[in-house]
């Protein structure tokens, strides 16, 4: 005769192992949040949350959840291109020249694009995407107000020590990194300065958005970020003006204006802007500069197309096959490890499909952007005007940081495209409407 367990017991049971599933749930999102004031400042931290956050999503799991994840995972338009790229790199690796230890460092390097399904389900409350946008605000506050005072004081937690004007005051990460993250956050300002509720709160974004573009062009030497910034509030101006034609000609306007008093009144800006053409014009292969470098890989390109066919040479094939070309050490560092492009860099290892995938995965981004009212539309169109900036100047999605920044913020601009909330959530979501920021 089989025994049965009391009713009582197994009530108690199920109310322990849902009470046990919420703390995973809302340890994992919380975690994920804390993830994204870490990634500014440090990657090693960042990565460890994410894995916490991972752990725990993975705890609050059960089949209802499980089933109900893969559906609106497949469901949401930049998932597929985000797996259908991660597949493709696993592919690759089977026709690579690389060694499986160089393979699985390019595995580690794009094992965020595998991670994005989760970051997005995750964040499908806007109360949870509320606390990303908090924390990655007050990291870039801490950035830029430490950038600002970096001029001024030496401070123990900067890798920069050059005080004064005209210098790179970088705080946290590289130049690079931190010019494109910085110019989001000018575009997240001005988007919140319209959406404030207050002139005072408006006021207060704008002296921010204005403090962080001074920053980038003045106080930094990232000529990716000069571009970065520049192009993401002209696509932001665009999107949100297009149909007021007189204002939109003020902005642009105020904007030449500002943009060319720091040229003139900014020694570094004009400098760094001014090397860049003359290392366009004169460049070779027997000396190392940023743009003569980038200019060298499209020659490298050009001579190794047969390298390079409809599927690519392969998975981490770009260092093996650059190695054997560039013989000079120096130009050899600072351009085997990766092309400083990201297209040219899936064009050539992944192959047409890598190439396509990649303009996939953006393009999805931006026909999202369509679904939301202008200035929602206009930050996310300003993000991917930052992305597509930093792939073609850097190889990004290959990058730890900016790769972080970039899989994180997309899954957090679109976590609200998956539609109606998880209808397995632990969590009473209260019918929170969807929105990205």
């Amino acid at each position: 005769m089989v025994m049965q367990r009391p009713a009582a017991k197994v009530g108690e049971d199920n109310k322990a192992q849902m009470s046990f599933r919420l703390f995973s749930r809302r340890a994992a999102i919380y975690s994920l949040a804390l993830v994204f004031g870490a990634f500014p400042v440090s990657v090693a931290l960042a990565n460890s949350l994410i894995l916490v956050s991972v752990v725990f999503w993975l705890f609050s799991l059960d089949r209802l959840d499980g089933r109900d994840f893969l559906q609106r995972s497949w469901a949401h338009p930049v998932v597929r291109p985000a797996l259908a790229l991660a597949l493709l790199v696993v592919l690759a690796s089977f026709w690579s020249p690389a060694s499986w230890d160089e393979i699985m460092g390019y595995y580690r390097k794009y094992l965020k694009f595998v991670l994005l399904p989760i970051f997005i389900y995750l964040l499908a409350r806007r109360e949870d995407r509320a606390h990303c946008w908090t924390a990655f605000g007050l990291a870039m506050l801490f950035t830029l107000a430490s950038t600002w005072l970096n001029v001024w004081f030496q401070l123990p937690w900067s890798r920069t020590v050059n005080q004064g004007f005209g210098a790179d005051h970088t705080v946290f990460k590289d130049h690079i990194s931190q010019g494109i993250m910085m110019s989001l956050f000018v575009a997240l300002n001005v988007h919140w300065a319209y959406k404030a509720s207050s002139r005072w709160k408006a006021l207060g974004f704008w002296l921010v958005a204005s403090l962080g573009a001074t920053s980038v062009l003045v106080l930094t030497e990232s000529r990716t970020g000069y571009i970065g910034l520049l192009l993401s509030l002209v696509v932001f101006a665009l999107t949100l003006l297009w149909r007021r034609p007189q204002k939109l000609f003020g902005v642009v306007l105020v904007g030449a204006l500002a943009l060319t008093s720091a040229y003139h009144l900014s020694p570094h800006f004009k400098h760094r802007t001014n090397l860049a053409l003359q290392e366009a014009q004169n460049h070779s292969a027997n000396t190392v500069t940023s743009v003569g470098a980038r200019i060298e890989v499209w020659r490298f390109m050009a001579k190794h197309t047969d390298n390079a066919k409809l599927m690519g040479a392969g998975t981490a094939s770009y260092p093996v096959i650059a190695r054997t070309y560039f013989q000079d050490p120096a130009f050899c560092a600072a351009i085997c490890p990766h092309p400083h492009n990201q297209f040219i860099l899936f064009y050539f290892e992944q192959g047409l499909p890598g190439l396509v995938l990649i303009l996939w995965f953006m393009a999805a981004i931006v026909r999202q952007s369509l679904r939301y009212q202008r200035t929602h539309r206009a930050l996310m169109l300003a993000f991917v005007s930052i992305m597509f900036t930093s792939n073609m100047t850097h190889s990004s999605l290959w990058l730890s940081t900016e790769s972080q920044f970039f899989i994180l913020m997309t899954a957090l601009l679109l976590a609200s495209a998956g539609r109606p909330e998880p209808v397995a959530e632990i969590v009473n979501t209260g019918g929170a409407p969807a929105s990205p920021a």
